[in-house]
C-alpha cells in the first residue's frame, strides 16, 4: 500500500496526488495534516508514517516537504527504511533498482507537480534488481 505523508509545504500536492490516485483507483493511506497549519513540522507526520510503511515490507512512501531533504533526513532514521530524496525521474528509478527504496521523498518548493507525478510512476513502476545490491543493502 502508498503511504503518504507531509507537511505545511506538502499539502497541497499531497491533496492533489490523492485526488490523482483515486481517479486511477490506486489504494493509499494519508498521514499528512488534516489541514494546511503553517506551524507543521514534519517529523509529526514523517515518523508515524515511516512506522506504517514497516508494517508491511510491499508498503511505500511519499512523503513531502518543502526541500524534501527534511523528510528524507527523518524517514531515513527508521531502521528498515530505505529513502530516497528524487526531485528528478533518474534518481527515482535507480533508487528502486539498485537500493530497493521503499520510500520517495520529494521537494515540493522544489519541482512542479506535473514533474513529481512523472517521478511516481517511475518510482512505483521500478523493480528492485536484486543480485550484488542485496549484498549491499544487508551491510546496513
Amino acid at each position: 500500500m502508498l503511504i503518504l505523508s507531509c507537511d505545511h509545504a506538502g499539502y497541497d500536492y499531497t491533496q492533489k496526488l490523492m485526488k490523482y490516485f483515486d481517479s486511477k483507483n490506486i489504494e493509499y493511506k494519508y498521514m499528512g495534516p488534516s489541514t494546511l497549519d503553517p506551524e507543521d513540522d514534519y517529523p509529526d507526520y514523517i515518523i508515524p508514517a515511516s512506522s506504517e510503511v514497516l508494517k508491511d515490507k510491499d508498503n511505500i512512501g511519499i512523503f513531502m516537504c518543502g526541500s524534501g531533504i527534511g523528510a528524507n533526513i527523518v524517514a531515513n532514521r527508521h531502521k528498515g527504511i530505505r529513502a530516497v530524496l528524487a526531485n528528478d525521474y533518474t534518481l527515482a528509478y535507480l533508487a528502486r533498482k539498485d537500493e530497493d527504496a521503499n520510500v520517495l521523498t520529494i521537494g515540493a518548493r522544489l519541482i512542479s507537480f506535473r514533474t513529481a507525478i512523472k517521478i511516481i510512476k517511475v518510482f512505483l513502476t521500478s523493480e528492485f534488481e536484486g543480485g550484488r545490491h542485496i549484498r549491499r543493502i544487508n551491510k546496513y
